[in-house]
């Protein structure tokens, strides 16, 4: 279901391939993933680098 079918008094089917509101709506959705992928993107990058470091800190038993 289109989120704009309940609430646009122009809906038809088939207009969400050609309306402006619907493409505007698409492009706001695209940029919001980008964002979220980035933040993930960083935050998962930093704590990889501090696990590392956390495991270069750990005291290893010497193998004899």
């Amino acid at each position: 279901m289109l989120p704009c079918q309940s609430a646009c008094t122009l809906f038809h089917t088939g207009c969400h391939k050609t309306c402006p509101a619907w493409r505007v709506y698409q492009e706001d959705q695209r940029l919001e993933r980008e964002k979220k992928k980035s933040y993930l993107q960083y935050h998962n990058h930093r704590c990889r680098q501090v696990t590392r470091q956390l495991l270069q800190m750990q005291a290893r038993r010497l193998a004899w």
